[in-house]
């Protein structure tokens, strides 16, 4: 079969195409990111959207868009929307259903616009309802964030990222430490991935590990590194959030709710309840949600390793066995694999 994609976003549509090609099938995909350069895509000219002016995405643009490329996009059996999910809208008039694989909030560019944002979850229910869209999420956060907003299932398929053919390979006796977030101590095990500049990913795969204070509930490179055996450290669930309270504004989950990103006030700009995930100044609330994150989902990804303080972070990077945790981690992938190309199988047959 033959599937079709318009792009944001590098990673999660490269990912997917990898795994269908794999299935047998095409995905063709016109990627308007601008780090196209990192998987040494080119950028194609694409009429209508542009990364510039997605974000004003309406009615009138996804009519321009279906008669621009009616002719040339009826040949493919599908459509494929990653980042941002809005690109379904683009899609809607060729009658073909359309999987929408949503890797990060699906509201986007609706956050502060209330009437747009009902508007669209409308649009979402009928396509789901009606089997036009086929809705998957990326991660346990994303399942649950969509679906408490859209009152529909999700299916959920965490990503695999074999595209950095990468594979831990220590060279040397350091952690990396991948954050946002200025470590607010010393530390003689870890080496500030700030200081690397623009690195190849097999850079990574020659520390001793990779040590991660979050600034998002789910990334891709939680998937890339995973992949890779790489061994992974995070802050506990409390920990996380004392850090959070204290350093508020300092890289640390700054980016689990589009309202912190555009620096809008917290909640959602539609109707929610006292769990509203946008309640970004709750703890409470952020305690409940950060559950769901990547980091934490021990079904998906075991065998990542927890510090409750920097003082215990720095005892367990001495003294943890990393050439146990990789192999138990390569072993989870390969299941992991598995469950992953059985799911995106079972979504091709049901749908097409």
């Amino acid at each position: 079969m033959k599937f079709f994609n318009i792009d944001c976003h590098i990673s999660v549509i490269r990912d997917v195409k990898d795994i269908f090609s794999e299935l047998g099938h095409q995905v063709d995909s016109w990627c308007i990111s601008g780090h196209n350069w990192v998987m040494n895509n080119p950028s194609p000219k694409v009429d209508i959207i542009s990364s510039e002016n997605w974000h004003s995405i309406n009615d009138d643009m996804c009519e321009r868009f279906y008669q621009r490329y009616k002719q040339e996009l009826s040949e493919y059996d599908g459509f494929i929307v990653t980042y941002p999910p809005v690109f379904v809208k683009l899609f809607e008039k060729f009658s073909k259903p359309i999987i929408m694989y949503v890797p990060i909030r699906y509201e986007v560019p609706y956050t502060n616009k209330p009437i747009e944002w009902e508007k669209f979850n409308n649009f979402l229910r009928n396509g789901i309802d009606s089997k036009l869209i086929i809705p998957v999420a990326n991660s346990i956060y994303e399942k649950k964030y969509s679906e408490y907003f859209l009152k529909r299932d999700f299916h959920y398929i965490p990503n695999i990222c074999e595209y950095t053919k990468n594979n831990w390979q220590p060279k040397n006796d350091m952690y990396l430490y991948f954050s946002k977030f200025q470590l607010k101590t010393n530390s003689s095990n870890l080496y500030d991935k700030r200081l690397l500049g623009r690195y190849n990913w097999s850079t990574l795969a020659k520390f001793k590990g990779i040590v991660n204070i979050p600034y998002n509930c789910s990334t891709m490179s939680i998937f890339e590194h995973y992949t890779a055996n790489i061994p992974m450290f995070f802050p506990t669930p409390q920990f996380l959030l004392e850090l959070y309270q204290q350093y508020p504004k300092d890289g640390i989950l700054s980016e689990i709710s589009w309202n912190q990103v555009l620096n809008l006030p917290p909640g959602s700009y539609i109707s929610a309840d006292k769990d509203d995930p946008n309640l970004y100044n709750n703890i409470d609330v952020i305690k409940k949600w950060i559950m769901h994150s990547d980091f934490y989902n021990t079904e998906t990804l075991p065998h990542i390793q927890y510090f409750g303080s920097f003082d215990e972070m720095e005892h367990i990077l001495n003294v943890s066995d990393v050439q146990s945790i990789s192999a138990n981690m390569r072993k989870q992938n390969i299941l992991k694999r598995q469950k992953v190309y059985e799911a995106w199988n079972n979504i091709i047959k049901a749908y097409y």
